[in-house]
């Protein structure tokens, strides 16, 4: 036994059947309350060699003491290929399944919340989500890492790469949670599964998924996705493997088993190449619902997804007893507007009038997923969220409002909406909806990229929220002005009050925030002040009404 001494600066941890592990200590961002931190915890064995492409493994028993002090290697992911091939060695870039775990108190029994990180499928890590915010309140936070690209969601099939094992990972660590979170002063019978962006599409499966079994969580938020989002399937499964191996070097001849083959062994960083080039390639000619390899599948080999959440919502296959927190950021499509902005610039047809006038809705759509031939799409699109002016003006910044709503809606708005409906279906009383709102200091826009060539700006963008539940950057973050750190504190106070209860409270709440009763209300504007909306349909447009708002403000000081 550590003497009680160096316990406290390095707490350890037994777990039955498993192994000891070494933590370090922490202190919270604004009280300094102390707190303990297990990081890059295995819950299961490498993903390398055989164990490619298939369900996870549980993590093998260990001897001694193991560190628990530092961040696990993120999933292998192009973004952070630099950090891979920086290390002198790294021994296994597979071996990626961890679990960081945050609590102040090892011997109490509070709420665990569980967060899914975001990074459209192919990017993220636990390290970007910490937990200096969280553990200011009485709750256990968990974070976990999953396959992300191909190695996480490639599928034919087939029991040789049977696809959605991202999911399966996220599973298994679930099911860890419950044999082991008491260790650390968690609740196994209150966990909260919470994420953003593709962490948020990730909860929808899990919630949707028949071989998900109901004890492993019982509260969940949804932050800034549903995943009935276009970027979420992949609508071709096999046809995605097969162009992976060709690009990745394979013979366009080879037969479906040498594809598997081949894909069970090719370089890790060669298959994450070839992925990132068809991902970008597919985008631009076809649109983000035609890219495969970062995708969810329906009818995998294991069952896990035998249809989608959506068909499951139509059918009333919706989960009872199960409290949802769910809510969007209020710009959410400058998120891939800056993508779209870019490919139409440098194509040229930006600089055609008569392209931005007469087809760039259309090819917008397109682009994010949501053709429709008939254009009534556009059209009831032009109708809402442009004037003539703008649809005339033949320019992307005049008409920048508009798409920013488009964009935020097709991803984010609608498919998110669309959970909160099914979930207050099945649950009127304890289905909370919001929209974030408060334009703080610090922003995500551009995700450290140059953004000022842009025709406008990201607002309250994607991933802002984010800014308020966890330090940012990681590592080294910024210091909070004292009015975002308010929101930060209410934030972290809805956040946990929802985990511990299924209430969303904070004695910084001004306004009543009453479950979603209706079809699109009411919901909680997060902003200061804060204020309650009644139709959740206005969040649709909330970009274009603010512009005709101030257009018409100016109008009448003119007058003036």
């Amino acid at each position: 036994m550590a003497s009680p001494k160096t316990e406290e600066s390095s707490p350890i941890v037994t777990l039955p059947d498993l192994g000891a592990l070494q933590g370090s200590t922490s202190t919270g961002a604004w009280t300094g309350r102390k707190f303990y931190q297990f990081l890059g915890v295995h819950y299961a064995q490498s993903t390398a060699g055989e164990n490619r492409f298939k369900p996870p493994k549980k993590v093998q028993p260990w001897q001694g003491i193991k560190d628990a002090t530092r961040h696990g290697m993120p999933c292998p992911q192009m973004k952070l290929i630099s950090l891979f091939q920086g290390k002198a060695f790294v021994p296994d870039p597979e071996d990626c399944l961890t679990v960081s775990i945050y609590s102040s108190n090892l011997a109490a029994k509070r709420p665990v919340m569980f967060f899914i990180h975001g990074g459209g499928f192919h990017e993220g890590s636990a390290k970007n989500q910490t937990g200096e915010y969280l553990m200011e309140r009485d709750v256990v936070l968990v974070v976990a890492q999953y396959r992300l690209g191909p190695l996480g969601f490639l599928s034919t099939k087939t029991d040789v790469i049977p696809g959605n094992v991202g999911l399966m990972d996220l599973t298994l660590a679930l099911e860890w949670v419950q044999e082991h979170i008491e260790r650390f002063g968690g609740d196994p019978t209150n966990v909260t599964v919470f994420g953003q962006s593709a962490g948020a599409a990730a909860i929808s499966a899990l919630m949707y998924s028949p071989t998900v079994a109901d004890s492993l969580f019982h509260k969940v938020i949804l932050q800034s996705a549903g995943s009935a989002s276009p970027w979420v399937w992949d609508a071709n499964p096999v046809d995605s493997a097969f162009d992976f191996a060709v690009m990745s070097g394979l013979e366009d001849s080879a037969s479906p088993e040498e594809v598997e083959e081949y894909l069970q062994k090719v370089d890790v960083w060669t298959l994450l190449r070839s992925f990132i080039e068809l991902k970008a390639k597919k985008s631009v000619s076809e649109g983000l619902d035609h890219v495969g390899g970062n995708r969810l599948v329906v009818g995998d080999y294991h069952g896990f997804l035998p249809q989608t959440p959506w068909q499951c919502m139509k059918e009333g296959k919706i989960r009872k007893n199960l409290p949802m927190m769910a809510g969007v950021t209020k710009h959410e499509g400058t998120f891939l507007l800056t993508g779209v902005y870019d490919h139409y610039k440098r194509t040229g047809q930006l600089d055609d009038p008569a392209f931005v006038k007469y087809f760039l809705v259309d090819a917008v759509n397109k682009f994010l997923g949501a053709s429709d031939p008939t254009g009534a799409l556009g059209g009831y699109e032009m109708r809402s969220l442009f004037t003539e002016k703008e649809l005339e003006s033949g320019s992307f910044g005049e008409m920048a409002d508009g798409l920013i709503d488009l964009a935020g809606t097709i991803l984010i708005k609608a498919p998110l909406l669309r959970e909160a409906q099914a979930s207050a279906r099945m649950n009127p009383n304890a289905t909370f909806l919001y929209s974030f709102d408060y334009a703080g200091e610090k922003t995500r826009f551009g995700y450290g990229s140059d953004t000022s060539h842009y025709p406008f700006d990201g607002g309250v963008h994607h991933s802002d929220d984010k800014l308020y539940l966890f330090p940012h950057p990681p590592g080294n973050p910024d210091t909070l002005n004292e009015k975002d750190t308010e929101m930060a504190k209410l934030m972290v106070d809805l956040w946990t009050s929802f985990a511990a209860e299924g209430v969303p409270k904070s004695d910084r709440l001004t306004v009543k925030w009453k479950p979603m009763k209706n079809y699109a209300g009411p919901y909680l504007h997060i902003n200061d002040p804060l204020t309650v909306g009644q139709n959740y349909y206005e969040e649709f447009t909330a970009a274009s009404d603010a512009k005709r708002q101030r257009s018409k403000q100016q109008g009448n000081e003119i007058k003036g």
